[in-house]
């Protein structure tokens, strides 16, 4: 589990080291061994004892063991507050990554960052605060280093002659120039060949094709915006190549999508492959106290707003349900369970959910459940095909009739399925078509409350986890809405509520059913799907167990 890092006077002390310059050459050399003398002595700028604890990391991963037997870090997570300085440490590092092309990884020799945030304003955002860095570190420079004349020691541009004038440099690119020993001595744009570049994209497929030695995502937690789909099939692949360097930072979101998964907060995935840090508004108290206590004034508004969900995830780090998650996530962990798997025969009585899938993102889902003698509901089986590639589920519906003992088949009443659900009625089989729109709200609330009870079970299964913890819940002017967040499915979980539909009573009561009567209810409105034809009502027979 990932902890805090209290910032304490020892901590402080303790991260003074790092702030040392090595002294055996000039302000160049140094500065391009240590990131936190670059921030200092080239920009003008202090880090907070949390930054140089976060950046000696990542400078450290390429510092490998020279005879190859330990392979440095490649991954950092920084899980911070709002408002304690991340994007400044992000940009910090940037800089001195193409400054001194301190992670060359491409044909041309040459440091490419890749930077994404959680949409194109901000990592547009991301760059301008680089850009600024630039001219900051221009005025340091002049100001502090001159000659027995009084004149700048490296030049009135220190940085912005570094850039080079024929390559783009805009709102989205910043291009440095190619190495000139000559110009630039040994340290400087070390051995590039076409200039060092920092480029800004927003998390779409646009950074298809890009190759990148450092990758950087800023607000990675904001899973709406940074998708899994985006993350792992549009921008992981771009550092591959070189072995990138990856850092992602941002304040806690949902208990969802691969930042969730790879901070892993509670231990449900065996642990991160990477290196995560966790520093809580807290970290700035003992160095800049009235900031802090600037900060702990919006803390305390938002506390006093009813708003403690916010203060805990955005200035304590804690992966809390929000306001909008339908599901309280301690209960979507606990429901999943390693004492038993998917079983693929059944003999005891059990009821199939059908989710009809679309032809371009929704996949149709088969769930088999039961609910045993304590009345505990248990995922038992589950079958997920890619989209519009289902054209057999009738058929392997009818193979999982003979393996397990359903009583009821529960079927997303949809057009989609219209046909399926008539070929189904047809072989006779005890159809169930539940309609979404009438009835999602109150069934999800039945279902939540036996989940809360503790009351549901499921073997262990990332995807139904990740679904859960990304539906949401919200009101419009006409009515509520429990629908999946931006870039997620709801295939499993709705699949799998159809087939708890008789097991799951609606909050505050409970309802009793007359198997006889109901099964009578259900021939009548399946007899309603089938073709007016003479024989329809002799041959139907609802499914028997």
């Amino acid at each position: 589990m990932t902890q805090e890092i209290k910032v304490d006077e020892s901590f402080i002390k303790n991260m003074e080291k790092f702030r040392e310059p090595d002294k055996s050459g000039g302000l160049i050399e140094a500065c391009e061994k240590n990131v936190i003398v670059f921030a200092d002595h080239m920009l003008g700028f202090k880090l907070y004892s949390w930054q140089v604890y976060f950046l000696n990391k990542i400078q450290r991963s390429i510092q490998a063991d020279p005879l190859g037997k330990i392979k440095p870090q490649k991954e950092f997570c920084a899980i911070t507050s709002r408002q304690i300085g991340k994007s400044t440490a992000i940009a910090i590092v940037s800089l001195w990554s193409a400054v001194f092309n301190k992670y060359p990884g491409t044909l041309s020799n040459n440091t490419s960052v890749l930077i994404s945030s959680a949409s194109d304003i901000q990592a547009k955002k991301l760059l301008y605060e680089m850009k600024k860095l630039i001219k900051l570190g221009d005025r340091y420079m002049r100001n502090t280093y001159k000659d027995e004349n009084g004149e700048p020691l490296f030049g009135k541009e220190f940085f912005s002659e570094l850039l080079d004038d024929n390559e783009p440099n805009n709102t989205t690119t910043i291009t440095f120039r190619p190495h000139d020993a000559e110009l630039h001595g040994p340290y400087l744009l070390k051995e590039s060949k076409s200039g060092s570049t920092i480029k800004s994209y927003p998390p779409t497929s646009s950074v298809l094709g890009e190759t990148a030695s450092v990758v950087i995502i800023d607000e990675a937690g904001k899973s709406d915006k940074i998708t899994d789909q985006f993350f792992y099939d549009y921008l992981y692949p771009t550092g591959n190549s070189t072995d990138a360097i990856r850092i992602y930072t941002s304040t806690p979101w949902v208990s969802s999508g691969f930042f969730y998964r790879m901070v892993d907060p509670d231990s449900n995935y065996g642990g991160s492959p990477a290196d995560v840090v966790l520093f809580t508004v807290d970290a700035i108290k003992e160095e800049n106290p009235k900031y802090y206590e600037t900060v702990i004034q919006t803390v305390d508004q938002l506390n006093a707003d009813g708003k403690s969900d916010e203060v805990q995830r955005a200035y304590y780090c804690r992966f809390v349900k929000g306001e909008q998650s339908y599901f309280d996530p301690e209960s979507v962990i606990q429901m999943f369970t390693n004492d038993y798997q998917p079983i693929f025969a059944y003999g005891k009585p059990c009821d199939m959910g059908v989710d009809f899938g679309g032809q371009v993102i929704s996949k149709t889902v088969i769930t088999i459940s039961e609910m045993n003698e304590d009345d505990e509901v248990r995922r038992l089986f589950h079958r997920s095909y890619e989209v519009g590639k289902d054209n057999t589920l009738v058929e392997d519906i009818a193979a999982l009739l003979k393996d397990f003992n359903i009583q009821r088949i529960v079927v997303d009443d949809c057009p989609q399925g219209d046909y399926m659900i008539r070929e189904m009625i047809e072989r006779g089989w005890n159809i169930h078509p539940m309609n979404f729109r009438s009835e999602k709200i109150k069934k999800y609330g039945a279902f939540r409350s036996t989940l809360n009870r503790g009351k549901i079970q499921s073997y262990e299964d990332d995807k139904l986890r990740t679904e859960m913890l990304a539906l949401e819940f919200g009101n419009t002017s006409r009515n509520s809405v429990i629908q999946h967040a931006p870039g997620y499915t709801d295939d499993l979980i709705d699949s799998f509520l159809m087939s708890v539909y008789f097991y799951v009573q609606e909050e505050g009561g409970i309802e009793f059913y007359d198997w006889q009567e109901e099964k009578m209810d259900s021939e009548e409105r399946n007899r309603s799907r089938l073709p007016h034809r003479k024989s329809a009502q002799s041959e139907f027979t609802p499914f028997q167990m």
